[in-house]
């Protein structure tokens, strides 16, 4: 007698799809489908008239009650688990959370050439299968005529034209049962553009790493080939510490500045041999070191020592904790982050560190990979959106096959299958970047990390010379350990800042006069620094020449059409330029509104800044960093290394030279103007001002021998974000700010939420909004509602915007359990009775922007 067998599958589908929002629909499993049907796979189930792929998260042996014509799941895509029941548990988590669907966070937890089912071949054990095919047959007529097809194709067949051919439910599951009874074998492949690449090794001969006699003579015969000595002694370090982690052939040729020639020449004695393997992913070492920068012999301050001890303390306990790491700028953080690595990876354990991006953040891979080399740590995986998919996915296999034991990456490495985790840094952990905000699930990657430790038994490290005052305030708390490192390593001191009050009559008098953005102070400080050959880092977050073009006449400015924002002026193109929705167009030369010529450019760039200091500056040679400058792969690493080097005297870009950049030559910061964050309409405009001035700050002095300065220009002179930042005072800032949250119950003292409607229809957002408001009741003692309003940005890429936002009251409801329950009834009310394709609405759970 046949059981049937059901399976709950979460579906990367929208919200209403899933009674709850979280969990999954359910399906009956077929019965030739049932030992492959495992929790953690991927199916292929039907929704309405097509067919949809998710995960299955759960299996049972009664169908629920009060649902009726179940339907079976189409297909099994995997042999073996995608996620285990750990991650399962964790991803859930997230879905509830964050209110999104399961199935999306499974979408979301894949990288992109996996996320598609794999276009793998599979090939017939032998060429002749005819009496297989009758012994098949006889348990499965399904199977057998599979199975015959394939047999018609001696090198193989893609399975996804093997489905064109063959009009089969279930193709993928047969084909994994006849791999398990011996008939065919499956070789998987990526999707087509995300074919995995093959690189050739090198690896010591045979002769050499059987006899120690053999190896010394053939040591002395090389003497008199010094090329082809330090190839050889290359190896056998490599195979004295990983000999199953061979050196790839480019990557020899980088580290021993050989040619092609000399590796040859050694294969052509025999001395070392070839082979192939899947290629991974390499960030070039050495591109952006400072010169003077030296890893060797590096022994801990007692304050980092100190540090070290009290997390490790934890990591040999397997006491899941959390640690906020406050350490000012230049302390040594990063030090830390190693020695602890370090352990973790000797005991065989993983570790992943996340950055804010991986792009600005070179120093801190290369650092873990010198260091870790010297002990022969296996190879750092590292995940970021401007690897290829090939990258990518080469990294997401050789974490989850275990080859390496370390990640770093940006926010959706929080999802990387790093085995066995017994460590989680997030460094730089205030930053905004890890809250994803353009897409479901809406996450935050540094409360997933900490959540995600939490459920293995791990620790987490939260790193930050400027803590998030949600952190630091959970440290005062005691939901987190705080741990402060607050000297400079190598006795060096934090830089003195001078504050250049930019208000002047000259300035109000002439509205639209092209005033200069470098003050009389930063340039002599300038000139000096040039003289003695100094770095110099300069900060205008804002890219561009001028961040607008008005005119005189009608007082009007150049507005994107799609966007409620002024379009910028790039003279390099001589564009105008959105930098919402990427619209472009030539500068005009008259008002488009009453035609005037008059025409002024207003506000200020880097491309302007970099043009005053050549007038100034004539032979002055500038590295610019930007979005513009660094769209090309490669272009970041090529302008770090200009300034490394002292190629480039200035460094001049956006809040991309604020962070993790670690150069001891540089002795002048200049802010051009600290005023552009402080103007948003944005509760955390104060903290990120300070944040972003103290951060910057800290990329001068860091040395022992050259002392810092840093100068701020500011119209603001009085506001105390830059009082505080100026004077190097988080304690002071953190007393201030977190009194005036407290005032206002914002965040650390509610949740966030917002929810937002978008469509083309001003009037139709505006309705849809005002009905989802009617739907909550006005009165509760867990949350205060504000709305619906239109955003200080109410148009953005072509839709129109209104607001809901939601203060969910931490004291009266800690878990957030009440609002989540509340916001899930009244989504489905809402679908029910006002839903439209027209106007999207989306739910944001801690958003941190609302503009």
């Amino acid at each position: 007698m046949n059981h049937t067998r059901y399976a709950t599958v979460a579906l990367p589908l929208t919200f209403k799809y899933h009674s709850g929002g979280f969990d999954g629909l359910t399906y009956s499993i077929p019965e030739e489908f049932i030992s492959l049907a495992l929790v953690g796979t991927r199916a292929v189930v039907p929704l309405g008239k097509r067919s949809v792929t998710g995960v299955i998260v759960a299996l049972d042996d009664t169908a629920p009650s009060g649902i009726k014509n179940i339907r079976p799941l189409i297909d099994i895509l995997d042999k073996h688990q995608v996620f285990d029941q750990s991650f399962l548990a964790w991803s859930k988590w997230i879905a509830t959370y964050y209110l999104s669907s399961w199935g999306e966070v499974l979408e979301a937890a894949l990288p992109q050439g996996l996320r598609a089912e794999t276009k793998s071949k599979v090939i017939a054990i032998t060429h002749d299968m005819s009496r297989e095919i009758i012994e098949v047959s006889e348990r499965s007529k399904k199977r057998a005529e599979v199975l015959k097809r394939i047999a018609q194709y001696p090198n193989g067949v893609f399975i996804t034209h093997l489905a064109k051919q063959i009009k089969i439910s279930g193709l993928y599951a047969h084909i994994h049962a006849l791999e398990d009874e011996g008939y065919v074998r499956v070789i998987s492949q990526e999707s087509i553009h995300s074919k995995p690449k093959m690189e050739r090794v090198a690896l010591l001969g045979e002769q050499l790493t059987g006899d120690a006699a053999v190896l010394s003579n053939v040591l002395i015969e090389l003497e008199r080939s010094p090329k082809q000595s330090k190839v050889l002694l290359k190896l056998l370090e490599q195979h004295q510490h990983s000999p199953d982690e061979p050196h790839s052939v480019s990557l020899l040729q980088v580290e021993t500045g050989v040619t092609t020639a000399v590796i040859h020449s050694l294969a052509k004695k025999g001395y070392i041999r070839f082979a192939e393997r899947e290629k991974r992913y390499e960030l070039k070492q050495s591109f952006v070191s400072d010169p003077v920068d030296s890893l060797d012999n590096i022994s801990l301050t007692s304050e980092q020592q100190a540090a070290t001890d009290a997390i490790a303390h934890s990591l040999s306990t397997h006491e899941a904790k959390t640690f906020l790491l406050h350490g000012i700028t230049g302390s040594g953080k990063t030090e830390v982050y190693i020695t602890l690595a370090r352990q973790v990876l000797e005991r065989g354990g993983g570790v992943l560190v996340l950055v804010p991006e991986i792009s600005l953040t070179p120093q801190l891979i290369e650092r873990f990979q010198k260091r870790l080399a010297q002990v022969g740590a296996p190879t750092i995986s590292v995940l970021h959106s401007r690897m290829t998919n090939t990258d990518r996915i080469a990294s997401w296999n050789a974490l989850a096959r275990g080859e390496t034991k370390i990640a770093i990456g940006a926010r959706s490495a929080v999802f990387a299958p790093v085995q066995n985790i017994q460590l989680i840094i997030v460094d730089e952990e205030h930053e905004v970047t890890y809250k994803q905000y353009d897409s479901t699930p809406r996450y935050h990657a540094r409360d997933a990390a900490i959540m995600r430790a939490h459920l293995l038994g791990a620790v987490s490290v939260l790193g930050s010379a400027t803590p998030s005052l949600e952190s630091y305030y959970n440290a005062e708390q005691k939901k987190y350990t705080l741990l402060k490192l607050s000297n400079r390593a190598q006795d060096a001191k934090l830089p003195p800042v001078k504050i250049v009050d930019q208000r002047s009559p000259a300035r109000s008098a002439e509205k639209h006069a092209q005033t200069s953005s470098i003050s009389d102070e930063l340039k002599q400080a300038i000139a000096i620094r040039l003289i003695k050959r100094q770095g110099i880092v300069l900060l205008q977050n804002r890219r561009g020449f001028s961040t607008f073009l008005g005119c005189s006449s009608c007082g009007d400015s150049m507005m994107c059409p799609n966007c409620a924002v002024t379009l910028t002026w790039h003279r390099e193109e001589n564009r105008m330029q959105c930098h919402y929705c990427g619209f472009l167009q030539k500068r005009p030369a008259v008002c488009p509104t009453c035609q005037s010529e008059k025409l002024y450019l207003g506000g200020i760039g880097t491309e302007r800044v970099e043009e005053e200091l050549l007038r100034y500056f004539p032979e002055i040679k500038i590295a610019r960093m930007d979005l513009d400058t660094t769209a090309k792969r490669g272009s970041f690493e090529k302008i770090l290394r200009s300034f490394a080097t002292g190629e480039a005297d200035v460094l001049l870009g956006t809040q991309m030279v604020a962070k993790g950049l670690d150069f001891s030559r540089v002795t002048l910061v200049g802010v051009i103007n600290a005023d552009t964050s402080l103007c948003l309409p944005d509760f955390r405009s104060a903290e990120r001002t300070f944040q972003l001035l103290t951060q910057v700050s800290g990329r001068a002095g860091r040395s022992e021998e050259l002392a810092g300065e840093v100068l701020v220009q500011t119209l603001q002179p009085e506001h105390p974000s830059i009082i505080f930042a100026s004077k190097h005072h988080y304690e002071d800032f953190y007393r201030h700010e977190i009194a005036e949250r407290s005032e206002s119950l914002y965040p650390p003292f509610s949740r966030l939420i917002l929810i937002e409607f978008r469509g083309v229809s001003m009037s139709a957002v505006a309705e849809k909004a005002r009905a989802f408001s009617t739907l909550i009741p006005k009165q509760a003692s867990y949350y205060q509602l504000l709305g619906p309003a239109e955003p200080a940005i109410k148009k953005l890429r072509g839709e129109f915007r209104f607001h809901l936002l939601m203060k969910n009251i931490r004291s009266q409801d800690p878990g957030g359990e009440k609002m989540r329950r509340l916001l899930a009834t009244v989504m489905e009310q809402y679908q029910d009775r006002f839903s439209s394709r027209a106007v999207a609405v989306t739910i944001d759970v801690d958003v941190q922007g609302v503009l």
